[in-house]
């Protein structure tokens, strides 16, 4: 279960690389504001959710899931927010379901339940003969992506129970490596 205040955390040091002082100008709070909600002493006001889900490009639903993991999927995305499917995204249905929309083309119902691809997984289910086989490796590929986020979210819960002192110099330290 990741807290919001780590997913932050792990969005400002890992995926935007800024510190707590410039991302409390960008959204008008104090630096201490932004600390506490980090290390969970306190939780964003509406507002101030909405303003973090704009500026990191992340969806509410991103933030306070718990159990939605720290790498961002491609439907985190607040840009994307009111797609249905993403971009590079492909669906799997039903032979029977599929109608003619002219020469080369088709459609395709988007239903409750079905199946989602990004392209990764398109291209290696896309030789498997079976359903039964596909779907044993989306949920092979389901753990291996919940072991990643789960090593990484202990990562980064090490990362942010150190002193701020110590991981500046231990940043320093790998920038200079």
């Amino acid at each position: 279960m990741v807290r919001i205040g780590l997913k932050i955390y792990y969005l400002r040091t890992r995926v935007r690389a800024i510190s707590q002082a410039h991302l409390a100008d960008r959204l008008g709070v104090r630096q201490a504001t932004v600390s506490h909600i980090e290390r969970g002493r306190s939780e964003p006001t509406l507002a101030l959710l909405l303003e973090l889900c704009r500026f990191f490009d992340v969806t509410p639903t991103y933030l306070i899931d718990p159990d939605r993991g720290l790498p961002l999927r491609p439907t985190d995305r607040w840009a994307l927010r009111d797609a249905l499917v993403t971009v590079g995204m492909w669906i799997e249905v039903p032979e029977s379901e599929v109608e003619s929309a002219g020469p080369g083309r088709v459609f395709a119902p988007l239903l409750p339940g079905q199946v989602f691809y990004d392209e990764e997984a398109h291209e290696a289910v896309t030789d498997m003969e079976t359903a039964e086989a596909r779907l044993r490796h989306l949920e092979e590929r389901r753990l291996e992506d919940q072991e990643r986020s789960h090593d990484l979210e202990q990562e980064i819960e090490a990362e942010l129970r150190e002193h701020p002192r110590r991981r500046k110099a231990k940043g320093e330290a790998k920038g200079k490596g």
